[in-house]
């Protein structure tokens, strides 16, 4: 769970991306989790699955009909970050393709992750910045700071 800390940071109305800085990717990873938790998401962090190689979806968060596989990039900037935010996005649509013919074959996979069948999957990159590319083929590109607000108005984006 987050720490007491972060939260009260937040509430002296830090920009997240200020606090954050301050703390590594697991603790990025586990904010963004904590926000999907608290717009009803049942979330599974880190979760692993094995096709001809291993993968892993940083957060995989459904909620009914939806599943949300999320890749949180915590950069902070670069030259080549545009270019290195689209190989990331092909990964990351690659790695929703393997995990749903995964689950397909995994009935038990499916009911531990609570994924209903006809499930529909999504494919998020979560930033600590806001980026120029907000969605790039099938990927939404999210900054953590808006990560609430897109999740509230989601269905304006499916």
């Amino acid at each position: 769970m987050i720490e007491l800390e972060k939260l009260e940071n937040l509430a002296r109305k830090i920009p997240i991306e200020e606090v954050l800085r301050k703390h590594d990717w697991r603790e990025f990873e586990e904010i963004v989790a904590e926000i999907f938790r608290r717009n009803e998401f049942t979330v599974k962090k880190n979760f692993r699955f094995k096709t001809r190689k291993r993968h892993e979806i940083d957060v995989l968060s459904v909620k009914g009909d939806l599943a949300i596989c999320v890749d949180c990039k915590r950069w902070l900037g670069g030259r080549h970050k545009k270019a290195g935010l689209k190989k990331a996005v092909e990964e990351q649509e690659k790695r929703v393709r393997l995990l749903k013919n995964f689950l397909k074959r995994n009935p038990i996979a499916m009911q531990m992750l609570r994924i209903e069948p006809g499930c529909k999957f999504y494919s998020l990159i979560v930033t600590l910045m806001e980026e120029e590319i907000l969605q790039e083929k099938n990927t939404f590109i999210v900054p953590i700071f808006k990560l609430n607000s897109f999740l509230l108005e989601l269905e304006a984006y499916l």
